[in-house]
């Protein structure tokens, strides 16, 4: 099964196309929405046609990216799920663009229907992943972001980008990261949960320090915590893409654990795409799973995949948090990953997870305390490099129990200098 760090209720998107400012580059920005409704389009897939240089749009449509200047004949791509694609090309003096996508239907007459149960579209897709991605081990840049809220209120915002190395599918060796650059956010809001209780606490073990003669810890304060807590970072992310690991919805040997269905027929980058609903019979491994598997009719690869998962709370330990006076709704999480196209081979594009819960502090004569945590994590790719190929020494990879900002020196010209659409819930 796929593992979702459920205790960090994870995390998402909502994020983030970037790409760093560099000599002789040119740079567009852009806004992808549906032609008909004006509705963004989150993680759209953007790109110059035929190279390697591409992002995909944020959780509002809005996207950025920087490609050499003097590429000939450049051709701006933007592909989306069920939509018709966009081409056009590129003069050096463009620099912003709106692209409308149509939304582009077909019947089944349309497509060559197999005689085929729904799992074996996904056994079959499953023994042409040699075929359909990277033979050999490549290196990838991105751009990663991870986000605590309560109510709606940042309570920590991390940015980064990160290098990877990524071995070749099949072979179940892990990747590997180092992070480049990172910085913590500011004009971040303040703990409101339980906040009056946890400070009388802290005081409390202060005073009795003190009436013994010793010295107090000097600990973090409530908020300090939470911004120095650590999410495993973009690790936590990409041991999510579930075909590196395979995820157990993906797996024979968990076929059964799962109701798997054709829920529909879509096309993207021109190719007729047939789409594998999954659920879970009940609840398993402490989660309700489903979500949809998209599969290219014209390649057998997976090009695309969601997960949405309720974590169920263990009847054991129900009693044990009403006794403590506390209420939680089920964690939820949900998650998306997108392949692109390149060269004939698919690559992992951007990959998101997101959570959530409710929780309550029950009081006897005062309002109880009552907040909406959620948490998102997000990493685009958009630099991929097939030469310069090297494992990432152990001394140099990111350490996941660290704060990603901790991890490597200041530095405040790079941001400065550096191009990222960020949510304008922080950014504006």
């Amino acid at each position: 099964m796929m593992k979702l760090h459920t205790s960090i209720l994870t995390g998402i998107i909502c994020l983030i196309c970037f790409y760093s400012t560099q000599a002789q580059n040119q740079t567009i920005e852009g806004l992808v929405t549906d032609a008909t409704t004006g509705q963004p389009l989150s993680f759209a897939s953007v790109g110059i046609k035929g190279t390697f240089y591409g992002t995909a749009t944020n959780s509002e449509g809005r996207f950025i990216m920087s490609f050499p200047s003097d590429l000939s004949n450049p051709v701006l791509i933007c592909s989306y799920m069920g939509y018709r694609s966009f081409e056009s090309p590129v003069s050096r003096s463009d620099s912003r663009v709106a692209i409308r996508l149509k939304q582009e239907t077909f019947t089944l007459e349309e497509v060559e229907v197999r005689p085929w149960q729904p799992w074996d579209y996904i056994w079959n897709a499953m023994q042409k992943i040699p075929e359909n991605y990277p033979e050999k081990s490549y290196m990838s840049q991105g751009y990663y972001s991870e986000y605590v809220a309560e109510n709606d209120i940042f309570l920590k915002f991390t940015e980064g980008v990160v290098e990877t190395y990524n071995p070749e599918y099949g072979t179940g060796h892990k990747t590997q990261s180092r992070v480049l650059k990172a910085r913590r956010g500011d004009n971040l809001g303040s703990l409101q949960f339980m906040r009056e209780t946890l400070e009388k606490k802290q005081a409390k073990e202060a005073r009795k320090a003190k009436k013994k003669g010793e010295e107090p810890e000097e600990n973090e304060s409530i908020d300090q915590q939470i911004i120095s807590a650590s999410f495993g970072g973009p690790e936590t992310v990409l041991s999510a893409d579930p075909l590196r690991d395979t995820a157990d919805f993906l797996n024979i040997s968990h076929k059964k654990k799962y109701r798997y269905f054709i829920e529909g027929y879509s096309r993207y980058q021109g190719e007729e795409v047939i789409i594998i609903g999954y659920e879970s019979k009940g609840v398993y491994e402490h989660q309700r799973q489903s979500g949809n598997v998209y599969i290219s009719l014209v390649s057998d690869a997976i090009i695309s995949i969601e997960y949405n998962s309720e974590v169920v709370i263990p009847g054991i330990a129900r009693p044990v948090i009403f006794a403590l006076g506390f209420g939680i709704t089920n964690p939820e999480l949900r998650g998306k990953m997108h392949y692109k196209s390149i060269n004939g081979k698919w690559y992992l594009s951007d990959i998101s997870i997101e959570g959530g819960t409710r929780l309550t502090k029950k009081k006897m004569f005062k309002k109880n305390d009552r907040s909406n945590f959620h948490i998102e994590l997000a990493l685009v790719n958009n630099r991929f490099d097939m030469d310069n190929v090297a494992e990432i020494p152990k001394e140099d990879q990111i350490d996941t129990g660290k704060p990603l900002e901790e991890q490597v020196k200041p530095d405040n010209a790079f941001w400065k200098n550096y191009q990222v659409v960020r949510h304008s819930a922080y950014f504006e």
